[in-house]
């Protein structure tokens, strides 16, 4: 797993609609490098269940859900 310190983060939730699509949505990660104007793609997962995304905080000494704190 490659950690990256980025000025920019995007996740992107692409629902497909072509029948004959791989799966359902599509759902990329990308990012833009500190100091450069580009958009770099980390990865893109294919799946046919409605993703979900996931806000978490860091206390310290535990992770919360960030809509609880």
């Amino acid at each position: 797993m490659s950690i990256i310190k980025a000025a920019k983060c995007e996740v992107e939730i692409q629902e497909q609609t072509n029948p004959d699509a791989a799966a359902k949505y599509m759902v990329i990660l990308s990012y833009e490098p500190e100091g450069l104007q580009s958009k770099e793609i980390i990865s893109v997962v294919m799946t046919n269940t409605v993703p979900f995304l996931k806000h978490t905080r860091d206390l310290g000494d535990k992770i919360v859900n960030a809509k609880d704190n």
